[in-house]
This record gives structure tokens, sequence and C-alpha cells, in this order.
């Protein structure tokens, strides 16, 4: 191209550039101003890359693609919800969604909060940003709290989408009201820490948004049986509710509506035995309680705002208290530290369950966790209470275990601390027993008299079922028990106080999880001192050479600790199996489990140690294992296998069992 020379008023000739008609497309792409210099401008010059003046556009790249499909679906999803905008209007009180209000009152006080249609992110991959927006969460809430407070700052409302999956899930057919009626008739009977009332009422609706829609997905996922030929990890269900889990924690959602929908997949991950997510998960949820400031409602309020009903701040005490069961409940067969912390002594034990989920605080009695546990409690407290212990339990294992480690001339435990602790959770047990079978005495007094006349024999039979909830039993009368302050938990069964009933109470499975959790603990605080050789290193694994005798103390311990381990397991697998299996499969906890597998491991070891499969006889010495024993342990292996169809977490504990196998007959 020929330059262009111009005459200037001095006389002198300029040498003047050619210039393109317009930007080169990398600027207007770039949308960077050109100096349009020709065959290649500044900027690409200086860039050093190909300068195109061309008309015609480049071939569009993967990400405006992507960039396009993003724009469109959100077009699409803006239309679909301006088009059902009416409807949801009319439709979306809460009565309509979930539940119907027990009182024209309360229809007419829901009808005044409209639901806000969910928004739908209908992109699949987890790391893109949620609606556009970056998260607004103020980390002055963990990096300096006092300026947090100071400041008066607010968590904002997440900016997160509910994925496409999930919204198909809840939104087919009435599945959100079925779940959540399954849920309260099963789940929520032997674990109750979310309010029925007052989603009843339609005060968790009026909050809805992705936490709400966390919470539905892990009552779904939660009630769900898992799947034959199937993976407990790779249900559809759980995949979709960890993928929105990731989602609401890059968007810096807090809300208690999130943690209880995180409670609910920690509980599914432990029932299905998804190891280490189960471990983890509650981990995840105990640092989440902590961050929301729970259970107390002081440090709670900043975070998850003021509480205006009794029925929410028994809530909030519950969801800590859930949280504070499942950390021990994990620590169980590994003894490992807790994440939660000890409860302190003002804190309170959750109020009776009926009158909780009935919303009548005229019946909600509260009680210290220093409350005496002979004082009547409900299911949930019960369960409270037996976590405690098992804590309790643990953490003198922990501190045998290192006291032995360390050496020395005395025993590494207080021999009074563990007479205590054996005391407190047998006569727990049989206060809990108590409660579960009050015609259990009677009936066995109405059986002695009917077999008397025909019968030599003292002793009368134990009732056909639980037949180690007998007067003698060793858990429940242990040897060396000190009666020296006799009371309603330091005293055995008393069968003549029972009421006159003609027919068995039928036990109740929902209340069974207290029971196993206290069966659990005594299988623990047993098992370190059942052995004739000083195993409490930890070296069993290794051989016995070189290992110290045991002292007397170590003595009384281990005839106590084999006696009760014969009556635990005598009971703990084939009654409990019997009686979980007829109640259903849907009404089944997973929190039974760990008890049944020590009672079959233990059953095992018996066997393999004397041949008697774990029973006593009439005069209490150990059972014949020649008259069937090893049926009886592959009976109950049987039974516990049948349980996996609910929990998976059963087959697990089967598959352990393997390493306690029987290796020969009588």
């Amino acid at each position: 191209m020929a330059l262009n020379l111009q005459p200037r008023e001095d006389g002198l000739v300029s040498l003047q550039v050619p210039k393109a008609s317009q930007a080169c497309i990398n600027c207007r792409k770039q949308k960077r101003k050109c100096d349009k210099s020709v065959p290649t401008c500044g900027l690409c010059a200086r860039m050093n890359r190909q300068c195109d003046y061309s008309d015609s556009p480049s071939a569009p790249t993967a990400s405006d693609v992507a960039a396009l499909q993003a724009r469109l679906a959100e077009l699409e999803n803006r239309l679909a919800l301006a088009g059902k905008e009416t409807t949801t209007t009319s439709s979306s009180s809460p009565n309509n969604n979930i539940f119907t209000p027990e009182t024209n009152n309360n229809n007419v006080n829901t009808q005044q909060h409209q639901i806000t249609p969910p928004v739908i992110n209908s992109r699949g991959p987890l790391w893109l940003p949620a609606g556009g927006s970056a998260n607004r969460f103020p980390s002055a809430l963990l990096l300096d709290t006092d300026v947090f407070k100071w400041a008066q700052l607010s968590i904002p409302a997440p900016p997160v989408a509910v994925p496409r999956d999930v919204y198909d899930i809840l939104s087919r057919g009435n599945t959100v009201q079925d779940c959540a009626a399954e849920y309260f008739d099963t789940v929520h009977r032997w674990f109750p820490f979310i309010s029925k009332k007052r989603m009843t009422l339609g005060h968790t609706l009026w909050e809805a948004g992705p936490d709400l829609a966390m919470l539905f997905l892990g009552m779904k996922l939660i009630v769900t049986l898992p799947r034959e030929g199937m993976e407990s990890a790779d249900n559809p269900l759980y995949t979709a509710a960890k993928g929105l889990l990731a989602l609401l924690e890059s968007g810096g959602c807090v809300s208690l509506l999130c943690l209880q929908g995180m409670v609910l997949v920690a509980l599914y991950e432990y029932g299905q035995g998804i190891y280490p997510a189960a471990w983890m998960s509650v981990a995840g949820c105990a640092r989440y309680a902590e961050m929301c400031g729970l259970p107390g409602f002081k440090e709670s309020w900043a975070v998850l705002g003021a509480v205006t009903t009794w029925t929410e701040s028994e809530e909030r005490r519950r969801v800590w208290w859930a949280i504070y069961i499942l950390d021990r409940v994990i620590c169980l067969g590994n003894k490992k530290r807790f994440v939660m912390p000890e409860p302190e002594k003002h804190y309170l034990l959750p109020v009776d369950d009926d009158a909780w989920d009935n919303g009548d605080p005229g019946r909600a009695l509260s009680a210290g966790i220093t409350t005496p546990l002979e004082q009547p409690q409900g299911r949930f407290a019960r369960l409270v209470q037996s976590s405690m212990l098992v804590s309790r339990t643990i953490t003198h294992i922990r501190t045998t275990l290192r006291n032995q480690q360390l050496g020395g001339d005395t025993d590494p435990f207080d021999i009074n601390e563990v007479d205590d602790l054996i005391n407190t959770l047998t006569s727990f047990s049989t206060l809990i027993q108590q409660e579960l079978l009050p015609s259990l005495g009677s009936l066995t007094r109405t059986q002695s008299n009917n077999t008397s006349t025909s019968s030599t024999s003292s002793t009368s039979p134990p009732p056909p079922n639980w037949h180690f909830l007998t007067s003698n039993s060793v858990p429940l009368n242990p040897p060396y028990h000190n009666p020296s302050s006799p009371s309603l938990l330091t005293s055995p069964f008393d069968f003549s106080s029972s009421l006159i009933s003609p027919q068995p109470q039928p036990l109740n499975p929902l209340s069974l999880p207290p029971l196993s959790l206290t069966h659990s603990a005594l299988f623990l605080l047993y098992d370190i001192h059942c052995c004739p050789e000083n195993l409490l290193d930890g070296s069993g694994a290794r051989g016995f050479e070189n290992l110290q005798p045991k002292t007397a103390n170590q003595h009384a311990l281990q005839v106590r600790s084999v006696a009760g381990l014969r009556s635990l397991s005598s009971g703990a697998v084939r009654e409990l199996c019997m009686e979980l299996l007829d109640a259903g499969l849907a009404k089944v906890s997973p929190l039974c489990l760990d008890e049944m597998y020590n009672g079959l491991a233990t059953l095992r070891w018996l066997w393999k140690e004397g041949g008697d499969n774990g029973g006593t006889g009439e005069d209490g010495s150990p059972g014949d294992g020649c008259t069937g024993g090893g049926l009886g342990v592959m009976q109950a292996a049987e039974d516990v296998g049948r349980l996996s169809s609910r929990w998976r977490l059963a087959e697990e504990y089967l598959g352990l069992v393997g390493f306690h196998d029987v290796g020969g007959v009588c």
C-alpha cells in the first residue's frame, strides 16, 4: 500500500500512515481502544499476536457457547416462573404444601404469608457461580467475632439456586408431603430433632429457600430403603444431597434448616455404613453447630436470629443434642476423641416428646442434665442420658489405656470409679427396661403360678421373650455390688411391684435406642476387663508374652465382666432382633446395631473359649454349648443380616463378625 503524502502549511510534506475503517477483531472482542494501524494495530503488535481487520467474526469458542446456554436457561426459567406466578400466589399457603393446619385460625394466619417460588439452577457443575453472585458471607463472624458483634453485621440470604436435579426430585407429585409424613411416623419417633408442630403450622415454610429444599431432600433420603444391587453411596438421592450441601456451603448458607439437613445426611451415612464420609460429616455438623452458637440462645441469636416461641428454642436445643448423640455413637467402635464438647452443667435435657410435638408448654417440664436418672423422662431425653453415659465410658477407657501405657505399680484405673460406672450403667438399663415393659413382672409371676403345680423347680421360667430381664440377671444385679445406698438405680429388678396383666405388653421398638446405647457402653467397659490376661495395653493382637499379672481388683472386675458379657450377649442379639423385625424395618433405628454386633461377637467368643452359647443355666452357671449353641449363633447372625435390608451398617457388622468365626464344634 502506497504512502499518502499531503502538503502542510509550512511547506513540509507530512507522512500519513493509512488507517483501517474499523477496529480489529481482537480489540472489538476485548472492548479495547484500537489505533486501526495497518497491517497491525499497536496493541496486537505489543501482544505479538495476529491482527485481523476482516468483517467476518471468528468462530465461537467453547466458553462462548457455555455462556450462551447458561443465559438461555436462565431466561427459560424466568419465563416458566412468571407463567406460574398467579397459580403459586393462590396456592402457596403452608397448608397446601405440606400439612393441613389443625384449626381454622391457623389457616387464616398462614394464608397471610406467601411462599417465594424457588429459583432453579439448571447448570450442573457446582463450581459455577450460583446465580451470578459472589459469596456475601461476613468473614468477620469467624475471623473476629467481636467485630461481627460490635458492627452488628448480619448474614444475608445465600445467592444459591436450587439445582435442577433436586427440583425434579422434590416436585414429583406429592413427594414432599409423602416423605415428610413418613419421616415423622418413623425416624422422628426415635430421633425427634425437627419440629413437627412448626412444620404443620407452616412456620418453617415461610423461610422457603434452598436450605428448605435441603431439609426435605434429607427427609426423603433417610426414609428411602437401600436399592438391591446399588451401593448406598451411589444412590441418586445421596449424590444430590451431597451436591446441594456443597453448593450451600460455597454460597455461605447458615441456617438451622441447612444444619438439620446435614444431620440427616450424616445419619444416613452412618446407617448405611458409608465411611469415612459419616465420620467427616458428623464432625462437619459439630463445627456448623458451633458456628451457629448452639445450644445457647444468646450466641445463636446473632447468627440464626431471635427466638419467638418456646417450640423453636426447644428445636435448637434438640439439634445440638442430636449432633452430640451422633458424635458419641460414631466413636463407639474406635474410642477416638470426640468433636462435640461435653455439655455444661446448666444445659437442659429435651422435654417430653409428645408435649413438644403438640406445642403444649403446659406439659413441657424442663430438667437439667444433673437431674437424677430415676426421674421420668421422654424418649429423646433418655437417649441423651444414655449418650452421656457412653461418653463417660469411652473417656474412662481412654484414660485407663493411657495410664497402662505410662506404666506404674498401681492399677491404671480407680476401682471405685469403675464400680460406680458399672452400677450406673446396669441400673440405668434396668430403669429403661422397667419403662419399656411395665407388665413383665406380673407376667413372670403369672407363669410361675401356672407352672408351680406341674414342676418341682423353685425357680420360675423366664418370659418367652427378653429372657435376660430376669431378677437374678447379672447386669441387673451385678456381683461385687455395694448396697450401701439403696435406691431405684442401685436395686435389682423388682418384679413384685409390677401391675397385674394377663398378657405381655409388646415392646416399643422406638424406645430401644437408649437401652441399646447403654448396653453398648457396658460391652465396652466389660471388654477391657474380661480377659484373664492383662491386655489393657492393647497388645492382644501381638500375643500374651511379657505381660504383668493382674491385681486383686483386676481379678474382681474380670469375674464381673465375664458374667456381664454372658448375660448381655444372651439377650442383646436374639430377643432384640426379634422385636425389631416384628415391628417392621421402617421403624428400626441404626443406633441399635452396635449392641447387636457386640452381642454377636461375644457369643462367638464364648463359643470359641468354652463351647457355650453365652446363656446361663438355672443355677447361674454357663449354658451348655452342646445343646445347640452353635445353631443359636448362626440364627442370631441370620437375624442381624435381615436388618441389612434397611440399614447396610448391619451388613458391615456381619463382615466384621467373620473375624470372630467359630473354629469348631463340640
